[in-house]
């Protein structure tokens, strides 16, 4: 939890500039969580696996007993991916905030991944007296696995056709008796996923309950329902499994669709390679920075974390994100479907501040990224989102959400023509063609996990400050052709440091106290200093940058087409701690002379470098050029007076043998990466003139360096 009380007086202050335009505005987010050892495919590139589904509920059983005590998980299903097996589920945590709590007895619940003590026919029982309960006894139907090459058909569960009409359960005859057994689709699913729908009349009732027991559990499959109904059958449930003393029950099937402010629904989805988890809406950052800190500390209680540990020492966010959502109670209240302006206002801000696009982001940026800014798209597309702004504002009268998605939905996709992964994204703003579209949000995708929760939480605060900003005053400046000076400037650390700099003044020039040194954590996080070589009278330091991976062309991949990216090439940022040092010597990689420029004072040259082999890749001609040798010489003798090798990978063995195990570990590795050269000393060696071109100013790319053969 942050405690610091000049962040937290800055964020009240927000919360009264809200207030007092009567503006709700609401924020969410989806931190993502790995195992400290992510071997397993669902730990890298799979949503599913064998594990995470157990972490999700163990997790669960953290969060209901400290945050929401006499809640109900349920298992939820939600999309169903090409080339995966299953539907993805999500692990759901429903908390009453009025009325009557929905499961008080959480220790009946099965919250890990574990054998039950059940047999069928407890799941027999159940149903039938749930049946009995809503006088729909004679509905109940047994459904049979079919029989395959290898197995027999066997009873496989109970199913209740059932729905609520007219204040009245009613159920229907389904065409299945013991001449004509119900056949359940072949599958690793709950009961209620498998049902032969397609053989029942075209006017016959489509919802239905389910019970069976697998591995032990009493699985318990929930129709669609209204959340009143909803209420009722889940409190029958537990009056019957308090009854006959029933353990190790799992809900699944459907939530409630709408919830009123009735609950709290907190959900942990698998995703590719992460446990995803979709906070509930905050209406402020204090709510949503509490939430954050209570699902970390869950989540550490159950050996899952923030960050990866890669092969070669490096400490990265997980790799899944940590999006950040902001929007409003309800459609009629959403501020900025109350006035689009405000649309246009962000819109314009964003892309003339690249650091809210690179600053928080991940390891991979740029066209080919999970989040490309607009000006990383097709060249048409900074023009044309121009033209779209200048309609939102000009409009005589304000666009509803129809026309919103309309000005938007072609604009901010990635290069393929996918909203979702926009940096900003609009598909759940007022996307009538998505089930879960009109939810009135603006997802900021380009945040990543960091080391501690607190900063995840700094993060979101800056954003809500600069909201708030717009808020009071839109921003109506032309967007800005960066041309390639984007990733020539932007990828380096100093420029996005300036640039963090330059926003904070402007929220302070709007009566918004956030201080840039609050963020100086995360600077050090994402752009960490990777060696430091000392030199007389002063020094040179190597940090992090970052880089963009540029996308192959098409491949296919069975029944697949997919487009990779060259992941071969590496960024840092050299500076000199003197300009001085300039006048007796000059900074040598690889025998070639480093250019240097001044910003803020600070002479800084970027370095971008072929640091692995990779397939497929650009440049086949360019061999790998790590370690890298950098050396400081003299201007007058042209000796090397000090030096030192960095290696991106391994400088003692072709691999690693495996992850770092600990943080210690991984640090042992990161320190053997950088290696003092005192061979060098005293070398004398011609010196290689940079190869230099418009598009790159403040960085150096070495693979232009090469030597002809």
């Amino acid at each position: 939890m942050i405690q610091s009380n000049e962040v937290n007086a800055m964020a009240a202050k927000l919360e009264s500039k809200l207030q007092a335009k009567q503006i709700t505005l609401t924020m969410g987010g989806e931190p993502t969580y790995i195992v400290a050892q992510p071997d397993a495919e669902e730990w890298n590139n799979a949503a599913m696996g064998e594990q995470k589904l157990g972490f999700a509920r163990r997790m669960t059983a953290e969060l209901i007993r400290d945050v929401y005590p006499q809640a109900l998980a349920m298992q939820v299903f939600g999309k169903w991916y090409p080339g995966e097996p299953l539907p993805r589920w999500n692990f759901m945590t429903l908390h009453a905030q009025q009325g009557e709590a929905l499961w008080p007895e959480t220790k009946r619940l099965m919250l890990d991944d574990v054998e039950g003590a059940n047999k069928p026919e407890a799941a027999a029982n159940l149903i039938q007296g749930i049946a009995q309960a809503l006088d729909l006894e004679d509905h109940i139907i047994e459904a049979f696995e079919q029989a395959t090459q290898h197995t027999e058909s066997r009873l496989a569960g109970w199913v209740l056709p059932l729905d609520f009409e007219d204040d009245t359960w009613i159920s229907a005859k389904w065409p299945f008796n013991h001449n004509n057994p119900m056949q359940l689709f072949v599958g690793d699913s709950p009961v209620g996923l498998r049902l032969p729908l397609g053989d029942l009349p075209a006017d016959t009732l489509r919802k239905a309950l389910s019970v069976e027991v697998r591995r032990g559990a009493i699985e318990i499959f929930i129709p669609p329902l209204d959340l009143s109904e909803f209420r009722i059958l889940i409190k029958l449930i537990r009056q019957l499994a308090n009854s006959a003393d029933l353990h190790d029950l799992l809900l699944c099937g459907y939530a409630p669709s709408e919830t009123n402010d009735e609950l709290v629904v907190l959900g942990l989805a698998a995703d590719p390679g992460v446990l995803e988890v979709n906070v509930p809406p905050s209406k402020t950052w204090q709510d949503y920075n509490t939430i954050l800190t209570q699902c970390t500390k869950a989540a550490a209680a159950v050996d899952l974390q923030l960050t990866k540990l890669q092969l070669n020492g490096s400490v990265y966010g997980t790799g899944g994100g940590s999006h950040i959502t902001f929007g409003g109670e309800s459609l009629d209240t959403n501020p900025f479907l109350k006035d689009p302006k405000r649309i246009s206002s962000l819109l314009r801000y964003w892309q003339r501040h690249p650091a809210l696009s690179y600053f928080f982001t991940g390891q991979h940026v740029g066209p080919g990224s999970q989040a490309p800014r607009v000006d990383e798209g097709p060249r048409h597309g900074l023009y044309e989102l121009e033209v779209a702004c200048e309609g939102l504002e000009g409009a005589s009268t304000p666009p509803d959400g129809l026309a919103i998605d309309q000005f938007l939905k072609n604009l901010m996709t990635d290069s393929s023509g996918n909203t979702h992964r926009a940096e900003l994204c609009f598909d759940k703003f007022y996307n009538l063609a998505s089930p879960n579209g009109l939810l009135g949000i603006v997802e900021f995708r380009a945040f990543e996990t960091y080391a501690r929760s607190e900063w995840m939480s700094l993060a979101a605060l800056f954003i809500r400050a600069v909201l708030v900003r717009l808020f009071e005053s839109p921003y109506t400046e032309p967007l800005k052709r960066f041309g390639p000076e984007l990733h020539d400037r932007y990828f380096l650390p100093a420029f996005l440091w300036q640039d963090i700099q330059a926003i904070c003044e402007d929220l302070q020039a709007h009566g918004i106290p956030f201080e840039a040194q609050w963020l100086q954590p995360i600077l050090d996080f994402r752009s960490p200093s990777v060696g430091t070589l000392e030199v007389p009278n002063g020094s040179i330091d190597l940090r992090q940058a970052f880089e963009s991976w540029p996308l192959m062309a098409e491949e296919s991949r069975g029944s697949s087409t997919v487009r990779v990216v060259d992941n071969s090439t590496d960024r840092i940022q050299f500076t000199l701690s003197d300009k001085k040092l300039l006048e007796s010597g000059e900074l040598r990689v690889n025998d070639v002379r480093v250019p240097f420029e001044e910003i803020d004072g600070l002479m800084i040259c970027g370095l971008r470098y072929k640091c692995a082999s990779a397939y497929p890749a650009l440049h086949p001609h360019v061999p790998i050029q790590s370690p890298l040798w950098i050396e400081w010489v003299d201007k007058d003798s042209g000796k090397t007076i000090s030096a030192a090798h960095y290696h991106y990978w391994n400088p003692d063995a072709p691999a690693y043998d495996g992850r770092p195990r600990t943080s210690e570990i991984a640090a042992e590795r990161r320190a053997a990466r950088w290696q003092n050269a005192p061979e060098l000393i005293g070398r004398i060696a011609e010196v290689i003139e940079p190869k230099l071109a418009p598009e790159y100013r403040f960085t150096l790319d070495l693979r232009r360096q090469i030597k002809p053969g």
